[in-house]
């Protein structure tokens, strides 16, 4: 009998457990194989439930030969790349993780789909997470933003053009995305924000395609704007910061009218401040970073996280050197999915530059940042 680990909690945990040990398991008996049982479900947090287990205990059962893998249901989309960087830094073979299909009623049905079931992560030409900007400058300017937002002195939005070849080209290695977010900056502001999202779904029928906003703008979409995010399925992802405080119901009274789904956060009092001028060489701090899993695509490249893309405007506005030009690129003949997925597991020189940081109250920026606006030391 194999013994192995399903993440999450949740009904889709369940049914993929319910499936391995059942469909699956029987497909691998017919061919002379072992039958499946899942011991346990791994969490990221604090195990609460009957057979939970926490990502250390996982590794300590793991390390024991008492569970031989673990399982990833594709229905987990945003905790799914903070799980395989929790579980390589707990010192878990990436070829023991595995994503599983899509599920579906009619998944049980279908020998062919149940054969297919789970497939090793690198082997997988699949991403969890996508982001990219449309807008690099805001109209909020939240003092320590990690994107550099306030320290983008003209509007700057991205080329429509270059991300259709971009996302194309990415298509090529990468078919299926679970979630993409659409970011600045504040998206808002791009006027063409609309053509990004249709070709987005264009591409990528099956995504959860979301805008994240700080809300601002929301009563000013237009028509247009409007009638494209229900055409493609987009929502709205409303980051909560004070500002919003006095009209958050009219916005979301205006979003239900025009029946657009959305989501919110709660509203953001403290903000963290993680720029260093002085590198460290903590190799694992990368794997215990949030925004590590967060892959961002510009310019023809691919980054664990957006700062490669975004550190040049604090690079011009303090005449710094913080390393810029990093990324995977998309465009390279040799790169193939599975090395463009673990490239994206590895640590950038960027990262050397960020630290856990401290919190500090939410604020807008002056009209003239200094460096102890963003630096820690």
């Amino acid at each position: 009998m194999l013994h192995i680990a399903v993440f999450g909690n949740t009904k889709w945990s369940l049914l993929m457990k319910d499936i391995l040990e059942k469909e699956y398991s029987d497909l691998l008996l017919q061919n002379g194989g072992e039958g499946i049982h899942v011991d346990n479900l791994v969490v990221l947090g604090t195990p609460q439930g009957e057979n939970e287990i926490s990502v250390r205990e996982f590794a300590q059962l793991y390390a024991s030969g008492k569970l031989i893998s673990i399982v990833i249901p594709k229905e987990y989309y945003i905790h799914h790349n903070n799980l395989i960087l929790a579980l390589l830094r707990a010192g878990i073979d990436i070829n023991d993780i595995y994503e599983g299909i899509r599920l579906s009623g009619e998944v049980r049905t279908n020998p062919e789909r149940v054969a297919v079931l789970i497939t090793p992560t690198l082997s997988d030409p699949y991403l969890s997470y996508l982001e990219f900007h449309v807008a690099d400058h805001c109209n909020l300017n939240c003092k320590y933003c990690t994107h550099y937002s306030p320290l983008v002195t003209e509007p700057v939005f991205s080329d429509f053009e270059r991300f259709c070849s971009d996302l194309q080209q990415l298509k090529k290695l990468i078919p299926d995305i679970g979630i993409i977010r659409i970011l600045g900056g504040e998206p808002l502001l791009n006027p063409e924000l609309g053509r990004f999202i249709a070709f987005t779904r264009k591409l990528y029928p099956a995504s959860i395609i979301t805008v994240v906003t700080n809300g601002l703008l929301i009563r000013q979409m237009s028509p247009d704007l409007i009638q494209l995010m229900k055409e493609n399925m987009a929502f709205i992802h409303i980051s909560f910061y004070p500002p919003l405080q006095e009209t958050i119901g009219e916005i979301k009274r205006f979003l239900y009218e025009q029946e657009i789904p959305y989501t919110i956060t709660e509203m953001t009092t403290k903000f963290s401040k993680t720029q260093t001028l002085t590198p460290h060489s903590d190799e694992d701090f990368f794997y215990g970073c949030f925004q590590a899993s967060c892959t961002c695509l510009q310019d023809g490249k691919l980054a664990p996280c957006y700062a490669p893309f975004t550190t040049k405007y604090f690079n011009a506005a303090f005449s710094t050197k913080l390393p810029t030009d990093e990324g995977i690129d998309l465009y390279d003949d040799t790169l193939t999915f599975m090395r463009l997925k673990a490239e994206l597991l590895l640590p950038m020189q960027r990262c050397r530059y960020c630290t856990s940081g401290d919190a500090y109250p939410w604020e807008i920026i002056g009209k003239h940042s200094v460096p102890e606006d963003w630096v820690v030391d």
